[in-house]
């Protein structure tokens, strides 16, 4: 991707075609490490005890869980970006092949002329 001053951002299809992947891939991974986690989290039983633990418990659980649904989502907003971001490649892809074939068809039709 590049600028060129007065005329905004030069975009390849590859630049978009690697940024959806990147997008999608980074948020699998998240997605992926946050369920790890959650696992772990959830395989440790319950390690708060009755008196004082148990006061933290309610509040860490609450916390814990709250964390990991805002981390799944971002995850998820991630892979989707990703989703988005392949279909702007496409349709860059065949706006640009319909607008070469546009060009084409004047020069002939300016050939015949």
């Amino acid at each position: 991707m590049s600028e060129r001053p007065g005329q905004g951002m030069d975009v390849s299809h590859a630049d978009l075609r690697g940024t959806g992947t990147g997008l999608g891939e980074t948020g699998t991974t998240w997605l992926e490490t946050v369920g790890a986690l959650r696992a772990h989290l959830e395989g440790d039983g319950d390690p708060w005890g009755e008196e004082a633990g148990s006061m933290v418990k309610a509040a860490y659980l609450a916390v814990t869980q709250k964390a990991l649904e805002v981390c799944e989502a971002l995850g998820e907003r991630q892979v989707t970006s990703g989703d988005h971001v392949h279909v702007m490649e496409a349709n860059y892809r065949a706006a640009q092949q319909r607008g070469e074939e546009e060009a084409t068809r004047i020069e002939r039709a300016i050939e015949r002329l």
